[in-house]
């Protein structure tokens, strides 16, 4: 009989657990699809059960990224300096918050509901990255749009002293299985035009060198900035870039995934469905390694070495190249024959099939995208 009541026992603990971790990722979820009430209300009762230690950490995290990340200033503070939050949180990530907790949420002003700024070509034709005119604590500079830049906007440490960037904090960040030092700063004022964009907080370090090199640019704008400042319209023809607040409400079609604001599209590649990554710090369009079977190498693609570039570094690499493809994404028909498509192995684990970089998005007419409400509309 006692053996019988064990096993329940663990068996209940067991599903007990489970629950938990279906509770955890449904709040996740919230967090990541803008539902942030109902993302409260779920780590609200969360807080209220018996969790592993890890999962009162996660539980922490979330919850005091849902209330920072919604403005919700005060209700944040009241999260960080909760017993249950000093208890239960990671040291190191404790010191992080407490640092942010010094800085305001960045905040939004704007006089125009629509900015019109010059569409700026960083780098070579063939390999190129999106650019614009920025202001940062007033000094006239060069940005470069990266919405999978990491949570942050990224500048050199001899440019944050020039612009007195206030450091609030040091951070280790990850960045394609690199490990870089860098320390958080917070800068005053971020400015497209008209559109001024406060306590914008920043990663500083020496990482960006390599990609400066060979594409001049001043800073990248991150994420953070980009989830804030509502439709951002790419036109390729006239070369210009639009912020404008009155938004499109398109049909959503893009997810976003909540650590490293990383963007995906559903779509098709000859006849073949995929999932891409939508990122604007890639020069390049890459498939995965599953596309080597699907195109027979003596007409499709052939072997070669090409040189990879993103914002914060670049390498060569042997790699296949496509010589011809055909995308259809967000309802859209596009035939790259002259766009290089590597193929190259990104790893197990991986949620996406490939990556939708600039070469590619640089043969629509216009890209139009919105991170906070999620939706992508290429147009040829």
């Amino acid at each position: 009989m006692k053996i019988l009541i064990l096993l329940v026992t663990a068996l209940m603990l067991q599903s007990g657990a489970g629950d938990y971790s279906t509770m955890i990722k449904e709040a996740r979820d919230c967090f990541e699809t803008g539902r942030h009430e109902q993302c409260d209300s779920i780590l609200a009762e969360l807080r209220g059960m018996k969790l592993k230690r890890l999962q009162r950490r996660k539980v922490c995290t979330l919850w005091l990224d849902n209330t920072y990340r919604t403005g919700n200033y005060e209700d944040f503070l009241d999260a960080l300096h909760s017993k249950y939050v000093k208890r239960n949180l990671d040291h190191t990530d404790y010191v992080h918050w407490n640092a942010i907790s010094t800085v305001p949420p960045m905040e939004v002003t704007r006089t125009d509901n629509s900015v019109l700024l010059p569409l700026r070509t960083i780098g070579p034709q063939e390999n190129s990255l999106y650019g614009t005119n920025v202001s940062v604590n007033g000094m006239p500079l060069v940005g470069v749009i990266d919405n999978c830049a990491t949570d942050y906007c990224s500048i050199s440490t001899e440019l944050a002293e020039q612009l007195g960037v206030r450091p609030i904090g040091m951070k280790v960040r990850y960045n394609s299985n690199r490990r870089a030092k860098a320390y958080i700063g917070v800068i005053d004022s971020l400015s497209f035009g008209s559109l001024v964009i406060r306590n914008a907080l920043v990663s500083v370090s020496d990482n960006l060198a390599a990609i400066q090199a060979t594409h001049p640019f001043d800073i990248i704008i991150g994420g953070n900035v980009l989830y804030l400042v509502g439709d951002i319209i790419i036109d390729n023809e006239n070369e210009t870039i639009t912020f404008s607040e009155e938004t499109l409400n398109l049909a959503q079609n893009v997810f976003w995934a909540y650590e490293t604001h990383d963007y995906y599209v559903e779509g098709c590649l000859d006849d073949h469905d995929i999932t891409m990554l939508f990122d604007l710090g890639n020069t390049s369009t890459n498939l995965g390694p599953k596309y080597y079977e699907r195109f027979p190498i003596d007409s499709t693609y052939v072997e070669g070495t090409g040189t990879r570039q993103k914002v914060d570094r670049s390498w060569t690499s042997k790699v296949y190249i496509i010589e011809k493809a055909r995308f259809e994404l967000c309802g859209t028909v596009l035939e790259l024959p002259d766009v290089p498509i590597y193929l190259q192995d990104y790893g197990a684990g991986r949620r996406y099939d490939g990556k939708i970089g600039v070469n590619a998005l640089r043969q629509f007419r216009t890209v139009v995208f919105n991170t906070r409400k999620l939706y992508l509309q290429l147009n040829d």
